[in-house]
């Protein structure tokens, strides 16, 4: 578990690293998805499980009530922006 979470806080320092935006990447669980690299969504399903909401291409996840709602927008299958919405 310290491994995985180890790993985790690495990537991300290396996406700051690179100069990727804040909203262009997403933490679910203990893996990440991002904009930018093709992700499907079905490699979104297999890394982040089923949305709380789907309309057409945009996929929302929220995980409790009093949190920001993630939205992922897919174009043509694949992940193409990530949008958060305050509550």
């Amino acid at each position: 578990m310290k491994r995985a979470s180890a790993i985790l806080v690495l990537s991300l320092s290396m996406f700051a690293m690179q100069g990727v935006h804040a909203g262009d990447f997403f933490v679910c669980g203990q893996t990440m998805v991002s904009t930018g690299e093709g992700t499907t969504r079905e490699e979104v399903l297999e890394k982040c499980g089923p949305p709380s909401a789907k309309d057409s291409d945009r996929w929302y996840y929220k995980n409790q009530p009093g949190q920001v709602t993630i939205v992922l927008v897919f174009e043509t299958g694949k992940l193409e922006q990530i949008e958060t919405i305050e509550e």
